[in-house]
Order: C-alpha cells, then structure tokens, then sequence
C-alpha cells in the first residue's frame, strides 16, 4: 500500500510539473513573438 500511494504521488508530482513547464514555455513563446513582431515594426 505505501509503494503504491507513494508512486501515484510521484505520478502526480510529474504530471504537474510538466503542465507547469508546458504552460511556461507557451508563455514564453508568445511573448518572444511579441518582442519580435514589436522589434519589426521599430524596423520599419
């Protein structure tokens, strides 16, 4: 009982960190979009 309520602490330790990670790096990518799309219209 304690290896397996152990692993699906684990488990949801994971999964939360990769969602966390996934939605950082969406953030990321859409505000380095911006950068760029700002850094064009200086450009211009």
């Amino acid at each position: 009982m304690k290896q397996s309520s152990s692993k699906g602490i684990k488990l949801t330790t994971v999964i939360l960190a990769v969602f966390v990670l996934a939605l950082s790096a969406v953030l990321s990518n859409t505000s380095v979009a911006d950068d760029k799309e700002v850094m064009t219209e200086l450009a211009n």
